[in-house]
């Protein structure tokens, strides 16, 4: 029987509860990451920017795929990451991410940022398919200087309060006046800065004492020049800077 596709293209602020149970079907179907409705709820439904784009597929009749432009702005700009792309296996190569993907764009406004964090498999498709490289960020030991020489935005406590508030597992440094929020990283004692908060957003994390620091950094050294690199590319090349704290999979 031949296999007919319906798109089902809206913003996430339409979705009813047949669409959203199917969306998240094939996000546990495909990737079995115990996606939710509370998951969904969070991430398009309560977003502080703005509505989403949510796809959802159907080939005669039942969901076989799903992609998603998340709305998270870039310092005050409109901008979408698109991620939670899957599709059934026996439904691969089709057109059906191809056909996705132009849906979205159809519905994107002209001047909205397109950004993501593609990893390294599916980095050199994200460059055949129009989209530059941004910046490539390696892991290098932490200083203030270093840090601000790279990284010039401050973690806002609204997106704090949106996304990362759920995250447990946060503490906070200072470092010459200022402080810093950072994630475990790798082995015990060994933590990723994440970024420079206000002091009234850092004092609502505990604080972390011994340890060795890291920050997302774009120069290589002898001792991260073959780690894995995180990528951001992007559609608009009037941008210059992503903050790496906007990667989706932080707030999980």
């Amino acid at each position: 029987m031949p296999l007919e596709l319906k798109y089902d293209s809206r913003w996430s602020d339409q979705a009813d509860d047949k669409f959203i149970s199917d969306y998240n079907l094939m996000q546990n179907t495909v990737f079995q990451n115990g996606y939710s409705k509370e998951l969904f709820k969070k991430k398009f439904l309560e977003n502080i920017y703005g509505p989403s784009i949510i796809i959802v597929v159907y080939g005669n009749g039942k969901p076989i795929g799903a992609r998603a432009f998340w709305r998270n702005d870039i310092n005050g700009t409109e901008a979408y990451q698109p991620g939670d792309v899957c599709v059934l296996e026996e439904c691969r190569g089709k057109g059906v991410f191809t056909e996705m993907t132009k849906r979205a764009f159809a519905m994107l406004p002209k001047d909205a940022i397109i950004y993501t964090f593609p990893n390294s498999n599916s980095f050199p498709a994200h460059l055949k398919m129009g989209n530059k490289l941004l910046a490539s960020y390696y892991p290098r030991l932490f200083t203030h200087k270093r840090y601000k020489e790279e990284h010039s935005l401050l973690l806002d406590k609204e997106y704090i309060g949106w996304w990362l508030a759920s995250r447990k597992d946060i503490r906070h440094i200072k470092r010459e006046g200022r402080f810093y929020l950072v994630i475990p990283y790798g082995l015990p004692f060994m933590y990723m800065v994440l970024a420079e908060v206000e002091r009234v957003v850092a004092k609502k994390y505990p604080k972390s004492c011994i340890g060795i620091y890291f920050y997302r950094s774009t120069k290589t050294s002898f001792y991260n020049k073959n780690k894995r690199p995180l990528h951001i590319v992007c559609k608009e090349n009037n941008i210059s800077y992503i903050p790496t704290w906007k990667v989706d999979s932080l707030g999980y």
